[in-house]
Parts: C-alpha cells; structure tokens; sequence
C-alpha cells in the first residue's frame, strides 16, 4: 500500500490480495491509460483506452511510436491506468440508489520502453493472445516492420489497488413498500 493506492472512500471495498488483482486484469480488455501533457499552464491530463495484456508483474501497453500519450509516457512520466470490470447493475426503488457491481484496478508508475528485440516480440505475442486466448497459434510471426513500428512499453504492478462492489441494493426503508421495478 501506498498513499496513492489508500482508499480513503468506502475502504471495506477495497481488495488487497495480489492473485485477485491480477484475476480482474487478467479478465479486463481494456485499460484507460491516464498521463498529464505539456508543463505549467499548458498541462492537461490525456486519459486514453488501450488493449493492455499482463505479463507476470508487470502491464504491458503498446501502440504507433507517433502516439503522444505513449511518448509522453516513455519519457519517464508517472502514469495511472485503470481497468474496470462491469459485473452486474444494480436497480434499486429509487434511482439514487442505483448503482453497478464491479471489480475496479488502479495502477500508479513509471513505465520504461521495452527495446529487447525477443521481448518485445514476446510482449506483441502476449498483447494478441491476452486478447483473443490461442490466436497466435493462427497467425504469422510478427513483421520486422510491425515490431520496429510498434512502441512496447511495461509498468510495474508494484502500486496498484482493486475495489470491488457486490451485492444487492441498498434501498430507503420507505422504498421497500414501493412497487417499483
């Protein structure tokens, strides 16, 4: 745990257990890859969806070499990504009460390029088979071209956190008599 990662809203919700963490990253498809742009009063925060794959202890995340969010992140900035797993939603008698049960993972670091040549093929290979399980098994190696065109990149999962919401609503006692669904 770190100051980043303490949950200070609804902390009962939050789940520690490092083989859960990695189950709701495993299951999730896309990350949404967050980084502050520009400096002083030109900075801005850039959040923007990936596919993602994980790799042991580490988030792999890739895209074009032209990708500012990328290069921006490659340059050593601190990055936040999260992945959110819809489980069910929730409907309550009242629409304050409504709500979602979810499985949510915040990832806080500094991701570093991978330039390796066989682990940047391996890490290509993971993204594919994270996303379609067995599909590189079908398909052609990757091009010289496609890796020299792609821009790998791996964040530690040293600082990250899951909350989880489950359950049935939480409905007003005068809600309940309510005939409303």
């Amino acid at each position: 745990m770190t100051e980043r990662t303490t949950m200070s809203r609804k902390p009962d919700r939050e789940v520690t257990d490092r083989s859960a963490i990695y189950a709701a990253l495993d299951e999730g498809l896309i990350a949404h890859v967050g980084v502050v742009i520009a400096e002083g009063s030109n900075a801005h925060p850039v959040v923007i969806p990936m596919l993602y794959a994980r790799y042991g202890d580490q988030l792999l995340l890739h895209g074009s070499p032209a990708s500012r969010l990328l290069r921006t992140t490659k340059a050593g900035l601190d990055v936040c990504v999260t992945v959110t797993l819809l489980d069910a939603l929730v409907l309550a008698r009242s629409g304050f009460h409504h709500s979602m049960n979810y499985r949510s993972v915040v990832v806080f670091g500094t991701a570093v390029e991978i330039t390796g040549w066989a682990e940047k093929v391996a890490a290509l290979d993971r993204l594919v088979e994270h996303t379609v399980p067995g599909r590189m098994a079908a398909l052609r190696p990757h091009t010289d071209t496609e890796v020299r065109s792609t821009t790998v990149l791996a964040l530690p999962l040293e600082e990250c956190s899951m909350k989880v919401r489950t359950g049935p609503p939480i409905d007003d006692d005068e809600d309940l008599a309510a005939d409303t669904w």
